[in-house]
């Protein structure tokens, strides 16, 4: 029993793993997709990992120094190079350890933090990059297939209304222009569907440089109805917190405690050292205490020139952070607009701009068909059909676009 249903599960196995290839492709999960596989991401993660795992070594006493020496050795009388019979020769052994001033180990310490905090920021603006460029990536593809889609469905009548105006040139009904003219729309609609074959063929790479295999599966509808889950106000005023200012902000930090290493260095240094002098046998041992001590007397040509480089480097970094902060509130506030403004003409296109371009197509065929209509207003309305088509796709995939950004500022990383 059991040797048959093992039998029947590897059987069933690939019309399993079929259903589940058969499955359209969503939004959603083309982001996670990319979020699980993204090497970017896998680079950013290692840099935190490197980031945290040098931080507790920041602020630690540097290394004690072991210490030999031999100390006045002769070299010149009948004593020379004996290690034992002039009384002030010494064979030294010791250990010497530097003690840096306490407000330098702590800053120390606060700038290892920091730089955590900035690979943690790097992290984020990654993902929120990952997440974005996968969504545009499938919102291409999707609106390519649709594209495609629509205009395969239109083609017939196009060609149909080309096969009548030959029809109607044999028996006087048209001129060869007019002929001509609605060939010329068929031939470029055949064109127009080779591009878009072309341009769906190449989003698809693009969209399997996030998704992998995962490219090859039909693709859902086009989301349009989705909120951001922001009020704009909220968006436009967090614009310093979402991710792809957060490594900026996080590095001005560390410049000011770069500028706070740089002033310490102006306290002294210190450090001790204890060794163990060995005389000759006929002289006794020493043990000596040393103490140094740092002197920065020449702070204006030393110190004081890196206090004002690493000052320059905040300003430099703030200037920055203010110009991302206004280019980005701008891009925010446009975004906002374009995914409001763009919904409400959604459904313009939707209640009024479509069903007017099909029902005036139609139309215009039948009249012509019935012989009461020109063959230049069908072929115009045709035309219009299809472009009208073309842009309610394309509308969609501006909409979709505008949702993404807006929604991962906050969510970066996080699935739609």
């Amino acid at each position: 029993m059991f040797t048959k249903l093992l039998t029947l599960a590897v059987l069933l196995i690939p019309v399993v793993t079929a259903a589940a290839d058969d499955r359209p492709l969503t939004l959603e999960e083309a982001v996670e997709r990319a979020l699980g596989e993204s090497p970017q991401i896998v680079a950013s993660s290692a840099m935190l990992d490197a980031a945290g795992a040098k931080a507790p070594a920041a602020g630690r006493l540097p290394d004690p120094e072991f210490v030999a020496a031999v100390d006045n050795l002769p070299i010149n009388t009948d004593d020379r190079f004996s290690f034992s019979r002039d009384f002030m020769t010494m064979r030294r052994v010791g250990l010497m350890q530097t003690f840096p001033n306490g407000a330098k180990r702590e800053l120390q310490r606060t700038y290892a933090g920091q730089e955590v905090i900035v690979a943690q920021a790097e992290l984020r603006k990654t993902r929120f990059e990952a997440a974005r460029s996968a969504a545009e990536a499938w919102i291409d593809a999707a609106v390519a297939d649709e594209s495609l889609a629509r205009l395969r469905e239109l083609q017939p009548d196009v060609a149909l209304q080309a096969s009548a105006a030959r029809g109607a040139l044999s028996s006087a009904r048209a001129t060869t222009t007019d002929a001509l003219a609605a060939q010329t729309v068929a031939a470029r609609l055949d064109d127009r569907i080779l591009a878009l074959e072309q341009d769906a063929e190449m989003r698809r790479a693009e969209l399997a440089r996030w998704v992998g295999d995962a490219a090859t599966r039909h693709l859902a509808a086009i989301p349009t109805d989705l909120e951001v889950g922001h009020s704009p106000q909220s968006l436009v005023a967090g614009v310093p917190q979402h991710a792809p200012l957060a490594p900026l902000v996080a590095r001005i930090a560390a410049a000011q405690t770069e500028v706070d290493l740089a002033r310490a260095d102006k306290r002294p240094d210190w450090s001790a050292e204890l060794s163990y002098q060995k005389r000759g046998s006929d002289f006794s041992d020493m043990v000596s205490l040393e103490f140094r001590v740092g002197l920065p007397f020449f702070a204006k040509n030393r110190q004081n020139p890196i206090i004002a480089e690493k000052l320059a480097t905040v300003r430099a970094e703030e200037a920055e952070r203010d110009a991302e902060i206004r280019m980005h509130t701008a891009e925010v506030s446009a975004t906002l607009a374009e995914w409001r403004h763009g919904r409400t003409r959604l459904d313009h296109y939707s209640a009024e701009l479509l069903p007017l371009a099909r029902d005036r197509a139609h139309a215009a065929v039948a009249s012509y068909g019935a012989g009461r209509a020109d063959l230049r207003s069908t072929i115009d309305a045709l035309t219009d059909e299809i472009n009208t088509e073309l842009e309610f796709i394309a509308l969609k995939g501006s909409v979709a676009r505008a949702w993404t950004f807006l929604h991962f500022l906050h969510d970066s990383g996080a699935a739609p």
